[in-house]
C-alpha cells in the first residue's frame, strides 16, 4: 500500500472515484519543494520541482491495483516519486518528467476555477479515462 499525494484533478471525488474501487481515508497536506501550474490547453495542472509549496490532498494506504489504475490514468509525461511529507511521511507524487516541461504554461491552476468550471469539460474529455474500466 502507498500514500499518495495528489495536487490536481484527482483531489477532487468526481475524478478519483472514476479511477479507483478501494475507499480511502484523505487529509488536506502540503508538498513543499515543488511549484503547480496549468498545462498548455488542458485543464489540469503539472508538479516539477521547485522553491514553492503545493496544497494538495493526500490519500492514505491506497492498494497496489488502485495505485496500478492511477499509474495508467497519470500516463507516460509523469514518474510516481516518492516524497516526504511533513518531515515525516512517506507518500508518492506525480512529478512531470524534464523531458515534457514544455508542456507547461506560467500560469498557476486556479482550483476555485477548475471546481466550478474546468472539472465538467476534464471529465467529458480527459482521454485518460480510456485506461481505466
Amino acid at each position: 500500500m502507498a500514500h499518495i499525494f495528489t495536487y490536481g484533478s484527482l483531489m477532487f471525488e468526481a475524478v478519483w472515484s472514476k479511477l479507483v474501487l478501494g475507499q480511502y481515508t484523505r487529509a488536506p497536506a502540503l508538498l513543499e519543494g515543488y511549484a503547480r501550474r496549468c498545462v498548455k490547453h488542458e485543464e489540469y495542472p503539472v508538479v516539477f520541482e521547485a522553491n514553492e509549496s503545493v496544497n494538495g490532498i493526500l490519500y492514505y494506504d491506497v492498494e497496489p491495483y488502485d495505485v496500478a489504475q492511477l499509474d495508467a490514468f497519470e500516463g507516460e509525461y509523469y514518474e510516481r516519486k516518492t516524497i516526504l511529507l511533513n518531515n515525516c511521511i512517506d507518500a508518492h507524487v506525480y512529478v512531470l518528467k524534464k523531458e515534457y516541461f514544455e508542456i507547461i504554461d506560467d500560469k498557476p491552476w486556479d482550483q476555485e476555477a477548475f471546481a466550478k468550471e474546468g472539472i465538467k469539460r476534464f471529465c467529458e474529455t480527459y482521454k485518460g479515462f480510456m485506461t481505466s474500466s
